[in-house]
């Protein structure tokens, strides 16, 4: 496979719940911003009052429930959904007003979207003729996306001749092969069977650190977010519930909510028995008492909800802590 340009690489990744400023620091280490975005449809609210920075090279999953808006935050990037209020940048520049085919970015969808009647280097090099490239330097870069996605010499293949992982690698050599300043990933592997899907979360995550690109990934699968971001945005109801690394929103989770969505099974009911600053004892139901810790002040007699650390808390069938995978960060 030949040398591909790397994209550069932040020190830190990662995202701020807060824009950047005008300051053209801030401008260079962020891929993507909102600022103060509402989407509506008619009366209904989806997204509101959404600000949040992205750093460049960052792997970040806005995760939730059904129906949240984080699809709808993801459209919005790629310009398939209109904005009722504020403003979308992309590497500083706004993008709110802006065509889809003039945002430089990647989409790979959930159902695919392969031209059934293309071929695979056809379908793989759409974009890249759509952008004017030399018949040369489309083969060469052709050729070097599928040698990335482990699929080298299937130019030739239709779509019906590959399985849906195939096809799914396919999508990802496309949305990838023109470099893209982002690339945003619609629920991606949710067609895919279990053991396909870890397989393709171990490739995404190399392949994205390989390109150095900035990956904004949607889900509402909690393993999936866990084991892949650098930050997990938790949605709920049109609004971000929190932000943080997979091991803060798993261990200290903001709200009821993110606590329920990330491990309502290790949820243990229970009333404030005393109280120490932030800490406090919790006499569980069962008979038992606790120590918790919790983002906000606490008052004796509360009903409360505790959860054990996350070393206790793992799902029977996880073979590493959630949010520490270990093939996921392996070096390619």
């Amino acid at each position: 496979m030949g040398t591909t340009r790397q994209m550069p690489r932040p020190a830190s990744a990662g995202v701020s719940a807060q824009p950047a400023g005008g300051s053209a620091a801030g401008v260079d280490r962020h891929a993507v911003e909102f600022r103060d975005v509402q989407i509506a449809y008619g009366k209904f609210v989806a997204v509101r009052d959404f600000s949040l920075s992205i750093a460049k090279g960052s792997f970040v999953t806005l995760l939730g429930p059904s129906g949240c808006g984080k699809t709808t935050i993801l459209r919005s990037i790629a310009g398939l959904v209109d904005i009722s209020s504020g403003q979308i940048s992309i590497g500083g520049r706004r993008v709110d007003d802006v065509p889809i085919y003039k945002r430089n970015i990647g989409l790979v969808f959930q159902s695919y979207a392969l031209f059934p009647h293309k071929t695979v280097f056809d379908n793989v090099a759409f974009g890249l003729k759509y952008r004017n490239v030399p018949k040369a330097d489309i083969a060469r870069k052709v050729e070097q996306a599928l040698a990335m996605v482990r699929l080298p010499g299937s130019e030739k293949k239709l779509p019906s001749q590959l399985s849906g992982g195939q096809q799914q690698r396919i999508a990802l050599a496309r949305a990838i092969v023109f470099e893209p300043e982002v690339l945003l990933l619609d629920e991606p592997l949710s067609a895919l069977d279990a053991n396909m899907r870890e397989e393709m979360r171990v490739e995404i995550k190399k392949i994205q650190k390989a390109t150095g690109i900035t990956a904004i990934f949607v889900t509402h699968d909690q393993e999936e977010a866990l084991s892949m971001s650098d930050r997990i945005v938790v949605m709920n109801a049109g609004s971000m519930e929190q932000i943080g690394t997979p091991q803060e929103v798993y261990e200290t989770p903001a709200t009821a909510f993110v606590a329920d969505f990330l491990g309502k099974a290790n949820m243990l009911p229970g009333i404030v028995a005393s109280v120490d600053g932030l800490k406090a004892t919790v006499a569980l139901a069962a008979g038992q008492s606790v120590e918790v810790v919790s983002p906000r002040p606490l008052s004796q007699g509360a009903a409360r909800a505790a959860r054990p650390a996350a070393r206790r808390a793992r799902s029977p069938r996880s073979r590493s802590s959630p949010f520490a995978p270990s093939s996921c960060g392996r070096k390619s």
